[in-house]
């Protein structure tokens, strides 16, 4: 590890002596201020022209007033410097060496000057009052990797050696698509954001102190996926297509259009996945069981897969103070995967061994979803002010095969059979919305609004045993929820200060039926008041201190509550609780933000305080079944750390890091049984991006995650590398881009450490790493009016998923 880290440094250092080398000659300095006041004006334009009035330079100072021109010739030069609101300032200019400090440059207060255009390079990183967007589309990576990757730069998110996602430290949060929800992605966010390349995704927004206007749903935060929405004049568009070494390919293809008051976007995608071989080996023991004392265990798997994406967004301009608006959004995939393991369980002795079967097992997944959404908006002459009208239809079916086999030739006190499990599932879900905001005056912003949701699922699942008995271990399930909510929120603006504060009222109908050997009725009701505030200072421009708190629940859906009891896999049993509860976190944070035109800074402190987690329960009985449920047992304290720092040297190179380290304690009760588990956790990532020679760029990214702890055990640590070098072409309108993942290992290994109520195990797992990937996009067409939308719309997030997460 120590060498590679090195080789790394090696190569940042090597890479910044290079852009160093070719730099210009001279350099020009000073700092925009008041003429009066003498106080800075941030973000002044600067222009350089020659005497012949060519433009050489132009760019904005940063935060303090402060800019660095560089030029390459010894001559003469026009300096105009203008603000909004300032007079413009002219003069003349002559190099005094390699180095020419040009001191204070004043302006006097005079009328608001004319529109002008500013070209400058977006940052990676934007920190706002109630959250923190990473820049997909500013990132050089994005052209070969895919979403799932690319997760793992994003402050605040943490993907470890499973590809499990954790916000903040915590799995529990929310997933939107454009700021509403998908059935898609809150069931199988970690296969859907994998299968999507990361080009056609703009922003990821992560929120971590979301405001009442939001669902109350989420105890970690809310992962918002802004995708590609493009502005344009006409027509517009893009293709793009890639491979990999292992195999698998993706092509996409997005388009604009304007027609009259029309204006519409639209992207598709598809994609092939292939992965290698990965397995595991592990062991488990079992202290209630002198026979089947200890289990060692050995696997092997495969997957391979495809997907389809497509979205779209359509708006019409009735008249300047109307519009209504369209979008949707869908996705369809297949997976199969296969694989084997055998078991092999021995007594105290660890020398007769009391049972062994292998175990084959093949399956096929068919999954869709589509979402779709129209809204009305009404304007006002008053700026800003909204009234907003929607209405949001999801639905997601879902059918899956799975074939067992147990050998019957080496099974030892173990019954050989071959089971057939089939499952539908069909979820479905419509909303109705209306939002109202008001800005009263510079001080004074007022907003509100109620939501109806409805939401139904029916999932039957059959199993069969030798081909063709159909056993009762066969489900059908009904599930109806009901939910009203209404919310309201206040924003208090006071010169450099902002005060922002809200309350969220909902109560919950759930109604299921689920019918196996016998029929189980079961319902809960909820009802939930959610505040939020959030108070922000701003020492200076760029420049800002904020501290906030809410509280966030979890809704247990039908996964959580079914008490349908599995009995597929005779080793494992699962069932649900109908009887859980929401589970309430109270969220406290601390934050400071500093951001220049070349330097970026943000440090946050946070608390999540949880005393009724909804926490996955497993115990093992005396013949080694494990038996696995859910309770509202678990008290959850998380104290936490994060920051993100980049600083850019120009427009060739730019470094950038992630860091952050938390302390977690867990606790719960259950049968009488107490467990405990705390440990602090850190994680560090580190990357740059510079340019080699025009329209060449070369990226590098590192990052390592220390084990993390949960309530039954401890995960491994985790690492990841990856080197990018993109060529584009033809005016920048075709970009060629070259990625490799994990260049200093082949293969990558995990392990975790579990012990329940008198029995521990260890699980090690590996999966190839190494990675080549190749990818050619193409730009056409031109753009400059931007795809109308309304400002506000439906962003259902209340839910706690299950299944594939």
């Amino acid at each position: 590890m120590i060498k590679k880290i090195a080789f790394l440094f090696s190569l940042l250092i090597f890479t910044t002596l290079h852009a160093q080398n070719k730099s210009p000659q001279f350099q020009l300095t000073g700092q925009v201020t008041e003429q009066k006041s003498n106080k800075s004006i941030p973000y002044a334009t600067i222009t350089l022209q020659t005497d012949s009035a060519k433009l050489v330079k132009k760019l904005s100072s940063d935060a303090s007033g402060k800019f660095t021109l560089a030029v390459k010739e010894n001559q003469k030069y026009r300096l105009i410097v203008s603000a909004i609101g300032f007079k413009e300032l002219t003069q003349a200019v002559e190099l005094t060496g390699e180095k020419t400090n040009l001191g204070t440059l004043k302006l006097d207060e005079g009328a608001a000057l004319k529109e002008v255009s500013v070209v400058a390079q977006k940052p990676l990183v934007k920190v706002d009052v109630d959250k923190i967007t990473y820049s997909i589309e500013s990132d050089p990576e994005s052209k070969t990797s895919n979403g799932l990757e690319i997760l793992r730069k994003v402050p605040l998110l943490n993907v470890d050696g499973d590809e499990n996602i954790t916000l903040n430290g915590q799995s529990n949060y929310k997933v939107l698509v454009n700021g509403k929800s998908n059935s898609m992605m809150s069931k199988n966010f970690k296969e859907v954001i994998k299968s999507l390349p990361a080009n056609s995704i703009k922003d990821i927004e992560v929120i971590t102190s979301p405001s009442s206007k939001y669902e109350a749903e989420g105890v970690g935060g809310i992962i918002n996926i802004i995708t590609m929405k493009k502005t344009m004049n006409g027509y517009n568009g893009s293709v793009n297509t890639g491979f990999d070494s292992r195999g698998s390919a993706n092509a996409s293809l997005y388009t604009t259009a304007k027609l009259g008051k029309f204006s519409l976007s639209g992207q598709v995608s598809s994609s092939q996945n292939k992965q290698p071989e990965s397995g595991g080996e592990g062991w488990s023991i079992n202290n209630m069981s002198p026979v089947y004392n200890k289990s060692t265990s050995f696997s092997r798997r495969k997957y391979s897969g495809n997907s389809n994406s497509f979205s779209g967004d359509l708006g019409y301009e009735i008249d300047s103070l109307r519009l209504i608006s369209m979008s949707f959004w869908g996705y369809s995939g297949i997976s199969d995967n296969s694989g084997y393991s055998w078991t092999d369980t021995r007594d105290t002795s660890g020398i007769k061994r009391t049972r062994y079967f292998r175990s084959d097992n093949n399956g096929e997944s068919n999954y869709f979803s589509i979402a779709g959404n129209i809204d009305y908006q009404k304007t006002y002459k008053k700026p800003d002010k909204t009234f907003t009208v929607s209405y949001k239809f999801d639905t997601s079916p879902y059918t899956s095969t799975s074939t067992t086999g147990i050998d019957a030739e080496t099974a030892i006190n173990y019954t050989p059979y071959t089971q057939r499990s089939e499952s539908k599932n069909r979820d479905q879900e419509h909303t109705f919305q209306v939002d109202y905001y008001d800005p009263l005056s510079k001080k004074h912003q007022i907003e509100c609004g109620v939501k109806a949701i409805y939401r139904g699922s029916i999932d039957n699942s059959d199993l069969y045993r030798n081909d063709s008995l159909k056993t009762d271990k066969s489900n059908e399930l009904g599930y109806d929820q009901y939910i009203l909510g209404a919310y309201g929120g206040y924003v208090f603006k006071l010169k450099k200060f902002t005060a922002k504060s809200g309350l969220r009222i909902e109560r919950t109908w759930n109604e299921g039926r689920s019918e196996s050997v016998e029929v189980v009725h079961f319902s809960n009701r909820l009802f939930n008041l959610v505040p939020y505030i959030t108070l922000s200072y701003q020492i200076k421009p760029g420049q800002t201190v904020k501290t906030s708190y809410t509280q966030r629940l979890q809704r247990p859906s039908v996964w959580y509550l079914n008490p349908y009891v599995d009995r597929r896999y005779p080793m494992y049993i699962r069932y649900g609780n109908p009887n859980l509860e929401s589970e309430i976190s109270h969220s406290f944070d601390l934050s400071y933000s500093l951001f220049t035109s070349k330097f970026s800074f943000n440090s946050s402190l946070s608390a999540a305080i949880n005393n009724n987690s909804i926490e996955h329960v497993s115990s093992m009985d005396s013949a080694s079944v494990t038996t696995s449920t859910y309770e509202n047992i678990g008290v959850n304290q998380r104290f936490s750390y994060n920051g993100y720092a980049s600083y850019r040297m120009g427009t060739k190179f730019n470094v950038y890091s992630n860091f952050g380290t938390s302390f977690a304690k867990y606790e719960s009760f259950s049968n009488g049984f107490r467990q405990t588990n705390e440990g602090l956790s850190y994680r560090v990532s580190l990357g740059f991006s510079v340019q080699l020679w025009k329209n060449a760029n070369l990226n590098a990214n590192g990052n390592y995650s220390s084990p993390n702890v949960f309530l039954q055990g401890k995960s491994s640590g985790y690492s990841y590398t990856s080197l990018g070098l993109s060529q584009a072409l033809f005016k920048r309108k075709m970009s060629i881009n070259l990625n490799v993942s994990e260049p200093f290992r082949e293969k990558r290994t995990y392990i975790y450490d579990i012990k329940g109520n008198g029995y521990e195990a260890h699980n090690e797992g590996f999966s190839y790493a190494r990675m080549l990937r190749l990818s050619v996009s193409y730009n056409f067409g031109k753009m400059d009016i931007s795809v109308k939308k309304a400002k506000r719309g439906i962003s259902n997030d209340d839910r706690k998923a299950g299944g594939g997460n």
